[in-house]
């Protein structure tokens, strides 16, 4: 083998093998890097290998597990397999129960539970379960596990079937108390009560709910709630029960009550003659009822009440016992003096106060009035005649404020002339007057009839008054006064008046002569009528 050497150059250094040191310390950086490369490559294909190893051992895991952040029917299932997760859901059925909702049979009560319907006793199971999850397991997608770490959230309704034993159910329902059909009543509609005594008044009595229905069919809803795994039913709700047709709330039914109830609620308290009569509902409670769907009044009764307060304190016509000047109690008719109630009048006014519930003090209605309120109705202030004196007195307040004499009926006429006795009351009175007869046409300034054409006046025709004057040459029955006595009791009296004639003697009464004679004082007839 050839050797070669080299010579030594003088100013430089030997060449290794050819190269020098800078191309040596070049290449030695180069076998560095390259080192450093491949370390890092096989870092990067290592944790990549690991990495896919992780991945494949994520997909294998999940197939068989369901994602993290999974919930099935409220449950919790992440990283589990389909076998606990169906024994989970199947053992759910232990603790499911239908309540069965209805009114109570005795009360009507609403929302009362009829019965319950237990897995036990209708032998009720899930079915399908294993089915459904598994399904819905296969539709997991493995190789997107990572996403479900990342940011997953799977929910999950999942529908169990169910089988139960529906003969089972069939009896279960039908041994309920409310499903028997003794128990079941029927609606009642809401009515008026019959009068109370403590109320006053009417009532509306409410209505009484139905607790009958269908048994048959609401058999068939509680299996359709069972399939569908629904904690209850109401069957009121479900419209199961027959409501009844009028409720308490019903606007006709409350507008009788309330208007029967106006009308016993009326007080009317009456100054009857000087005595208290009082319309309450002591008296209503027999006037108002309700009759044919109405409040009902009955006038009838309310004109007999009426009249029978008339009949008790009215005064008009009846005998009255009166004290004369002179110091004797007589007992006189009481012609047309007295009080007298407008008895179909007052009846119009009762009743149109009831109708309008009314809470008034009154008088009834008169037809006649009297001076004084009571059984002694003449008062104080009258004018007492005295037809066998033929002597009058006026009395105002219970003095004695004038007398005269006068001149009365004849008692040689027609019976008609006579002057009558009793206690009267001033029709009216007027100036200027102008009685007449059959036979005459004579005016007077004053005229004061107390009863029919029986009055007062002036007679400017006589020269004297009193005495037995009127036996043989009284008048046609009115009691002629002098003028200037006219004048005088004309200024005290008025309409109604009381004006009290008496023959404490008796009536000295002769007959009428063979052929009477026309009167010439121009006085008028009872019959006859005084033109103004």
């Amino acid at each position: 083998m050839e050797e070669r050497q080299t010579e030594a150059v003088p100013g430089k250094l030997p060449e290794a093998n050819g190269q020098n040191p800078g191309q040596k310390a070049g290449k030695a950086r180069g076998r560095k890097k390259r080192i450093i490369l491949i370390a890092v490559l096989l870092i990067f294909v290592t944790t990549l290998a690991v990495a896919a190893y992780l991945y494949y051992r994520g997909v294998v895991y999940y197939r068989t597990h369901f994602f993290p952040n999974t919930n099935i029917n409220g449950m919790d299932c992440g990283d589990m397999e389909a076998a606990p997760i169906i024994n989970a859901l199947e053992a759910r059925i232990d603790g499911y129960a239908l309540a069965v909702l209805g009114r109570d049979y005795e009360t009507g009560e609403s929302d009362t539970v009829l019965g319950v319907i237990a897995p036990d006793d209708i032998q009720l199971k899930y079915v399908g379960t294993r089915e459904a999850v598994e399904n819905l397991l296969r539709q997991q997608d493995e190789l997107r596990w990572i996403e479900a770490y990342l940011d997953g959230r799977y929910i999950y309704s999942l529908e169990q079937g169910m089988t139960f034993d529906e003969e089972l159910l069939e009896g279960v329902v039908k041994s309920w108390d409310a499903c028997k059909r003794k128990n079941m009543q029927k609606p009642r509609d809401a009515h008026i009560s019959e009068y109370s005594e403590e109320l006053g008044g009417y009532e509306i009595i409410p209505e009484t709910l139905s607790t009958e229905f269908d048994v048959e069919s609401a058999i068939a809803l509680i299996v359709e709630a069972v399939n569908g795994q629904e904690a209850s039913v109401d069957l009121e709700e479900q419209g199961y029960y027959q409501d009844a047709a009028v409720r308490s709330d019903d606007k006709r039914l409350n507008r009788i009550v309330d208007t029967a109830n106006k009308w016993l609620d009326t007080k009317v308290v009456y100054d009857w003659n000087g005595t208290e009569v009082v319309v309450d509902n002591e008296l209503l409670k027999d006037w108002v009822s309700i009759e044919d769907g109405k409040a009902a009044l009955d006038e009838e009764a309310v004109g007999a009440f009426v009249k029978e307060q008339a009949d008790a304190y009215d005064t008009y016509g009846r005998r009255k016992n009166f004290m004369t000047t002179h110091g004797y109690e007589i007992t006189l008719p009481g012609r047309n003096y007295g009080w007298k109630t407008d008895v179909e009048g007052e009846t119009k006014e009762l009743t149109a106060l009831i109708y309008q519930g009314s809470s008034i003090e009154k008088e009834p209605l008169y037809s006649i009035r009297a001076m004084h309120k009571g059984t002694d109705d003449i008062g104080d202030s009258y004018v007492e005649a005295d037809l066998n004196a033929q002597h009058l007195y006026l009395y105002q307040d219970g003095n004695l404020v004038l007398e005269t004499d006068f001149v009365s009926g004849t008692m040689i006429s027609d019976f008609g002339c006579v002057t009558p006795e009793g206690v009267f009351g001033l029709l009216y009175k007027s100036t200027d007057a102008v009685l007449i007869g059959e036979t005459y046409r004579t005016p007077v300034k004053y005229w004061m009839p107390f009863y029919g054409n029986y009055g007062m006046h002036d007679a400017n025709w006589r020269g004297a008054f009193g005495g037995e004057i009127f036996v043989t040459n009284g008048s046609h029955g009115c009691i002629n006064l002098p003028p200037s006595m006219a004048a005088q009791i004309y200024q005290y009296v008025s309409s109604g008046f009381p004006v009290i004639c008496y023959y404490p003697q008796g009536i000295p009464y002769i007959g009428p002569p063979a052929e009477p004679e026309p009167d010439p004082e121009g006085e008028a007839v009872p019959e006859e009528v005084p033109a103004e």
